[in-house]
């Protein structure tokens, strides 16, 4: 089937696309399950039998890294910001004050995928939704939601 854009225009839109995360992106932190090491202190240490008393020694090292993201804090949208009170409109927008929109991209879902926190803005963050894939000839970017925790 024929299309209507060229490889190299479709080539252009995924540019702006890229640019247009690139311009209004922030670097945020993914923290993952920390990363679990035992060690026993000798070679000969038995934990059924031997050393009655004595601990393996469990060192938790924190995993944690930094992805790109643009984010749309939520706020109240009662006001008129997509319809106005006056006409009778269908468009029903909610996004819960705290809640936070993210969109990353899909180079980074497997990063995001195992995520436990999210931290910027001095505030940690759960994942509360699925990721929604989207782009223009493609998946470029995932949306995802996300909900302030203490």
């Amino acid at each position: 089937m024929a299309s209507l854009l060229t490889t190299a225009e479709k080539a252009t839109c995924n540019n702006a696309m890229d640019d247009l995360h690139d311009t209004f992106a922030r670097d945020v932190t993914v923290f993952k399950d920390a990363e679990v090491t035992v060690s026993s202190p000798t070679q000969s240490y038995n934990t059924i039998y031997g050393n009655a008393g004595a601990t393996t020694p469990i060192t938790y090292t924190p995993q944690s890294s930094t992805v790109s993201a643009r984010l749309l804090y939520g706020k109240n949208y009662t006001d008129d910001y997509f319809a106005s009170s006056q006409s009778n409109s269908q468009l029903k927008i909610f996004l819960p004050e705290g809640e936070v929109r993210m969109i990353i991209k899909a180079a980074d879902y497997s990063t995001l995928a195992a995520a436990k926190r999210i931290q910027f803005d001095n505030q940690k963050f759960a994942i509360n939704s699925d990721f929604r894939a989207h782009g223009v000839f493609g998946v470029k970017f995932y949306t995802l939601y996300l909900k302030p925790v203490s």
